[in-house]
């Protein structure tokens, strides 16, 4: 009986305010709750390492919340941290000298009691999740804990064993010259202090253009250590709040969005389809009831029946039977311009203020199309908006398809559509019954 009552991932609505530890704890207990709905071949490590194939890569997850959900800065701000962990694991030990570990329980780090991410209670620490910081030697980004590396080489850890596919060069990102309110004179010997400021500027600092939705209290806590420390644990409150908030609201609502292998203007059709294939069956089981015909004829309505109510529940879940069928997808509208994260000609000045990096820059780099440092996560110049604005409501109905490689998510949608056809059958058998059971009406 459990395909009759098969879920797809619930949805995680976003937190309203700031982000933090206590709000985030909301999603990990909704995902507790939801631990059987997404298969392994779609689990967040696999997508965040570039090994589940379209459309739930990597690419495709950052696209989703870019275009979706509009806080692409998340996702886009984890990946750089990935490549910063790394990069500074290898750093010299002469150049980890200049920039120890940072401890947020250490009221010499606090700063003053404002700017204290963690504060001192063992509770606190707790909740957190955060080890000795004196018993470890750097931080594990990819499974949300503390790994300890004395070793001092190059040995494989936990971190990169979990990021499989996903590496990046150890060649530091260009260094532009950072803004002076974020410099201080006594810190620029440490270790990629440049690129920290311009990550403070793009991502942390109030008002940055892809600012991070943090709270007063950890903003100001991470920008304190930050002047005194290039050491990764030094992200520490960030790198916690979106390891959950990625693996347990945005991760969660990408595959359940998904699921979907059709646009809306394809999925309002589909559900209109199926209602007109209920109405006719009904018009021909009645037509047939009142006239004179041998009642078995009535079965063939049936057919309108089962088939006009599987598809409406698919469609209901934004599924259709015959895409799925054919193992495709429709295009999303910002997939049909290869350029569409390009920046026009008339966002060159504020790609220049803001030292952008562009993918073609870091093709060795970053497995996906993303612009690390630029102008907003903003898409409404993006030429594809115009494009698909003049289409006209046909041409968006029947878009262009492309194949589904994801088995995980073939899985997810058979048991979708085998849920739909088990239930209208359910719903067809009894009014089959009923209306062949009807004594003839003997109009005509």
């Amino acid at each position: 009986m459990s395909i009759l009552f098969y879920k797809k991932p619930d949805y995680r609505p976003k937190n309203e305010g700031p982000l933090n530890l206590q709000k985030c704890q909301k999603y990990v207990e909704k995902t507790k709750e939801c631990k059987s709905e997404i298969p392994p071949d779609l689990s967040f490590e696999r997508i965040i390492s570039n090994k589940a194939l379209p459309p739930c890569s990597l690419q495709d997850f950052i696209d989703y919340l870019a275009y979706v959900t509009n806080d692409a800065e998340n996702l886009q701000f984890y990946l750089w941290l990935v490549d910063y962990h790394q990069r500074f694991r290898n750093a010299s030990p002469e150049e980890k000298a200049l920039s120890p570990k940072w401890n947020f329980d250490n009221p010499r780090h606090s700063g003053n009691s404002n700017c204290s991410a963690i504060g001192g209670s063992d509770k606190t620490l707790s909740i957190l999740g955060v080890k000795d910081f004196d018993a470890i030697e750097e931080e594990d980004i990819s499974n949300a804990s503390l790994i300890e590396d004395r070793s001092g080489g190059d040995q494989p850890s936990p971190y990169t064993a979990t990021l499989g596919t996903l590496k990046f060069s150890e060649i530091p990102l260009a260094e532009g010259k950072p803004p002076d309110g974020h410099q201080r004179r006594s810190n620029n010997a440490q270790p990629f202090r440049l690129e920290i400021n311009r990550v403070i500027t793009h991502y942390i600092a109030p008002g940055a253009p892809r600012e991070l939705n943090l709270s007063h209290k950890d903003r100001a806590a991470v920008l304190y250590a930050l002047r005194r420390t290039t050491h990764p644990s030094a992200f520490h409150p960030i790198k916690k709040i979106l390891d959950l908030t990625l693996r347990n609201q945005s991760h969660p609502n990408f595959v359940r969005w998904s699921i979907c292998n059709g646009n809306k203007p394809w999925t309002i059709f589909l559900r209109t389809f199926a209602v007109c294939n209920i109405i006719i069956g009904f018009a021909i089981a009645i037509l047939l009831t009142l006239s004179h015909v041998s009642r078995w004829y009535r079965i063939l309505a049936a057919l309108e029946w089962w088939f006009g109510i599987t598809n409406l529940i698919a469609a209901y879940q934004g599924l259709c039977v015959l895409l799925l069928r054919r193992h495709t997808r429709e295009v999303r509208p910002w997939e049909m311009d290869e350029q569409g994260r390009r920046y026009g000609a008339s966002d060159e000045e504020a790609a220049l203020r803001y030292s952008k990096v562009l993918y073609e820059e870091t093709k060795s780099r970053w497995p996906v199309k993303m612009e690390l440092f630029g102008p907003p996560n903003t898409w409404d110049k993006e030429t594809w908006m115009d494009r698909y604005g003049m289409k006209s409501i046909f041409k968006k109905t029947f878009e262009k398809e492309v194949p589904t490689q994801e088995q995980g998510l073939h899985f997810m949608q058979n048991r979708i559509v085998r849920q739909a056809e088990a239930w209208a059958l359910i719903i067809t058998i009894p009014l089959t019954i009923f209306f062949t059971a009807l004594p003839k009406g003997n109009l005509y």
